[in-house]
């Protein structure tokens, strides 16, 4: 209505103008294929402005009559579009409460709006909601094959192919979004964990190092995760057969990380294989005071004869002796005590110890009290063994062999 108001005040002012023109002296002549037109150089002026005048209005009337049909489009265009907008909010809201059905019905609409990757990645979420992996498969693919969304398509591909167990192709796929994005530090470690689990280590290797260049993974972080990849690399040398490598890769991750109880336990047990007790019992001891471990205290105590009681408690001490406060120490010693049947001594170490609730602690009780001929103390002892967690660090053998498979 506004615009219709400006536009008769404007044409008001132009009748204005022309009156006025046409009020002033002067005429003026026009000769044309014989015709001789006289007035006066107002009315000419007057005459020119009306015809531009209902030239423009014309012209208004043919584009308001053409551009209907495309005015029309526009309304539809819009129409489809909120509706599909309003299915996407329907979709996502069905997503969030874990409705994979729904979710797939509402987002057949949202495939109206108008930038349908929105549309795709919510129909994708809603599969995989659903059960549906081919469909989710579809949807991802379909993201990734734009230029702006493929990493959003990627990542959803990744996740699809670790759920169902194909690393070698969630490692491809990594791989892709790690070259469209090589600054990503999603994408690099996500690669890294992707080789390091496939068992590329070279490459998980160069990625870690690429990782850690661009801020990714921060430099004490990075050494601790290559410690972790090497031992890894050192495990499956050792399982082939080749002990060379695995120690060295072993002792390097050691250093690495002194207190990753693993590497240290690896090198170590293939140390005494090579004949090198001293140095196994240094490495021991250097992890120990970088992170006292249970799986540290039992290797250390396997340095000593298996089959003497009394050579095992003399180890005990030693590493006792190292840290007289750390109560992995007392329970080694402790245990050492008991297999030596020093029940006083093992009974003033555990208490020493404090009131502990892991399964060895409450095992180590109820032997006591068992070997103290308390066989209800026993049984209680025993029980609330049964109830505990499992230890960490005793799933490693006593001894420094390897498991055998």
């Amino acid at each position: 209505m506004i615009r219709g108001l400006w536009f008769f005040a404007q044409l008001a002012v132009l009748v204005v103008i022309a009156v006025l023109l046409a009020e002033q002296p002067g005429s003026a002549s026009i000769e044309w294929h014989g015709w001789l037109v006289e007035t006066s150089a107002g009315m000419l002026v007057a005459f020119v402005v009306v015809l531009a005048l209902v030239l423009i209005v014309l012209w208004r009337l043919w584009r308001g009559v053409t551009a209907t049909p495309h005015a029309i489009n526009r309304y539809r265009r819009n129409r489809r579009r909120a509706r599909g907008n309003a299915a996407l909010v329907r979709s996502l809201s069905a997503i969030a409460s874990e409705e994979g059905a729904a979710a797939l019905r509402h987002v057949r609409d949202a495939n109206e709006i108008a930038e349908p990757a929105l549309a795709h990645l919510a129909a994708a979420e809603a599969a995989e909601l659903a059960g549906d992996t081919e469909r989710a498969e579809t949807e991802y693919g379909r993201l990734r094959e734009r230029p702006e969304t493929a990493l959003i398509g990627l990542r959803g591909l990744i996740g699809l192919a670790e759920r169902r167990g194909d690393l070698a192709k969630a490692t491809e796929f990594a791989r892709e979004a790690r070259r469209l994005a090589p600054k990503s530090p999603w994408a690099a470690r996500r690669l890294f964990e992707l080789e390091s689990l496939t068992g590329a280590f070279a490459e998980a290797e160069r990625t870690l190092a690429d990782a850690t260049r661009i801020k990714a993974v921060p430099a004490a972080e990075s050494d601790r995760l290559l410690a972790r990849l090497i031992l890894a690399r050192a495990s499956t040398a050792e399982t082939a057969g080749n002990e060379a490598e695995a120690l060295a890769d072993a002792t390097r991750a050691h250093e690495l990380d002194p207190a990753l109880a693993d590497a240290a336990v690896t090198a170590a047990r293939l140390l005494v294989r090579a004949g090198r007790t001293p140095a196994a019992e240094r490495i021991l001891t250097e992890s120990w005071m970088a992170g006292a471990d249970s799986a540290i205290a039992r290797a250390w105590l396997a340095l000593a004869p298996s089959g003497d009681p009394q050579a095992q408690l003399r180890q005990a001490e030693r590493l006792h002796a190292l840290d007289r406060d750390n109560p992995e120490g007392r329970l080694a010693l402790a245990e050492a005590e008991l297999a030596a049947g020093r029940w006083a001594e093992a009974r003033q170490h555990l208490a020493q110890v404090g009131n502990q609730t892991t399964r060895r602690y409450f095992r180590l009780m109820a032997y006591l009290e068992s070997a103290s001929g308390n066989a209800a103390g026993a049984r209680s002892w025993f029980e609330k063994s049964l109830a505990a967690p499992p230890d960490p660090g005793l799933a490693a053998p006593l001894s420094l062999e390897p498991a055998r498979a």
